[in-house]
């Protein structure tokens, strides 16, 4: 393994001892870049004392919780599955300007709940300092139900945790954003399961062409495609069959934001997703 540089190991340090600060943590674990890091980093100071969660609803695709299990695995952590039904919450299925902080509501009381039943003192999540920047009324939730950042305090960047997870060799180092599959739907449209699934199923489409990053929206049965204009050709390329695929599962148009991929569409135009 390389030597790691100066700043980016007196971070790791500050994030180590802050987790070391606790007892019996919990780790609210979605198997993302943030949360898979932060596992892995937290694994390291408190081995079998390590709880994760991982909150099975219809938010994550079947892939990303199928790699979250196997992630979590390979660091040692302990890991409790929770259902959650975040449709029972009915700010989520209207799809306000809030939506995130009642879904993050919803499943952190849940995650809270497990948590103190095995017996742990606090609950971390994943969040960094570029989420302080960006429109996500999710951190308000949080921070009402005493979840703690600990990437936050140690004052980590996005980049911060890409690069030590490449440090550490983690398969995560280098994957794509990927966001709740709600924020493929406009503010204001109603949520439901089917569009979730067809959301799920039509990203299932573009992951197997190796696009670099991208994002399949739902706009009133319409899937708006989006990739990084320097993917526009493998898309192309495929148009054929991704079309026939993608009205197979529902959709009734299928279209190409020519302006590429751009986070936080959905949302009013903030700069990222929530």
């Amino acid at each position: 393994m390389s030597e790691l540089k100066k700043e980016l190991r007196d971070k790791l340090e500050r994030l180590q001892g802050i987790v070391k600060e606790y007892d019996k943590p919990c780790i609210a674990f979605s198997g993302g870049v943030d949360s898979s890091f932060l596992l892995k980093a937290s694994a390291e100071v408190m081995g079998g004392s390590l709880l994760a969660i991982t909150a099975n609803g219809g938010m994550m695709p079947r892939s990303e919780y199928d790699e979250a299990m196997i992630f979590a695995k390979s660091v040692g952590a302990h890991l409790h599955v929770i259902d959650v039904d975040v449709f029972s919450e009915p700010a989520f299925v209207e799809n306000g300007s809030r939506r995130c902080y009642f879904c993050k509501k919803n499943i952190f009381t849940q995650i809270k709940g497990e948590a103190q039943e095995q017996g742990c003192d606090v609950i971390f999540d994943g969040s960094n300092l570029d989420d302080l920047k960006d429109y996500r009324p999710g951190l308000a939730a949080l921070e009402e139900m005493m979840i703690v950042s600990p990437m936050i305090e140690a004052g980590m960047t996005k980049q911060d945790i890409r690069d030590i997870s490449a440090w550490y060799g983690l398969s995560t180092a280098a994957k794509p954003a990927m966001a709740c599959l709600a924020t493929r739907i406009p503010t204001g449209e109603e949520i439901n399961r089917k569009k979730l699934l067809m959301v799920e199923q039509g990203e299932a489409c573009l992951k197997i062409l190796g696009l670099s990053q991208y994002r399949l929206r739902y706009m009133n049965g319409i899937a708006k495609i989006e990739c990084p204009p320097e993917n526009f050709p493998k898309l192309l390329a495929a148009r054929e069959s991704l079309i026939a695929n993608l009205k197979v599962l529902g959709f009734e148009t299928i279209t190409l934001d020519l302006e590429g991929y751009g986070c936080g569409r959905m949302n009013g135009g903030s700069k990222d997703e929530h």
